[in-house]
């Protein structure tokens, strides 16, 4: 008997509870927005951190160029050339490192000299520098207010498609 009637008791509260209109609960969504924020701008930055683990690894292969935390920056900085960059990368380096700064080159198959390409990336200061051969011209793009100091590698490039 006294389960019974605790068993009706539970049944009329759960009905009475369904007839009663949903209390809202406080917005907390800016707050908790607000919060986010600064986390997925520390997530940027420790994914350009990341690319650390990359080195020696050929672009290619990672999808440094595709899909990374520089792609979106990437293709910003170079807009339609971008598709240019990635043919002009198809022969190339592994990614390598001096000081703090990530490089790698390459040349479109059969191609090298006339249409290649360099990247420095500077994951510190989340820069960019592209050097971009197109019939052997050089074109360079920079993120705004960066100077990447290129490596001995890279000099020697440009070097050696001056000459």
């Amino acid at each position: 008997m006294r389960l019974s009637l605790m068993s009706a008791a539970a049944v009329s509260l759960t009905l009475a509870a369904c007839s009663q209109p949903e209390a809202t609960p406080p917005a907390e969504t800016p707050t908790a927005s607000t919060e986010a924020a600064p986390a997925t701008v520390e997530t940027a930055a420790a994914d350009w951190n990341a690319l650390n683990t990359q080195i020696g690894k050929y672009p290619n292969e990672t999808k440094l160029l595709e899909d990374s935390a520089i792609t979106a920056d990437l293709k910003t900085l170079l807009g339609d050339k971008f598709d240019a960059l990635t043919t002009n990368m198809q022969t190339q380096a592994p990614l390598q490192k001096d000081g703090a700064v990530l490089f790698t080159s390459g040349n479109k198959q059969h191609e090298g000299g006339v249409n290649a390409a360099y990247l420095l990336i500077d994951p510190a200061t989340k820069a960019l520098e592209v050097g971009l051969w197109e019939g052997g011209k050089l074109t360079t793009y920079k993120t705004a207010g960066s100077n990447i100091a290129k490596p001995k590698d890279v000099q020697t490039l440009i070097s050696n498609a001056a000459g």
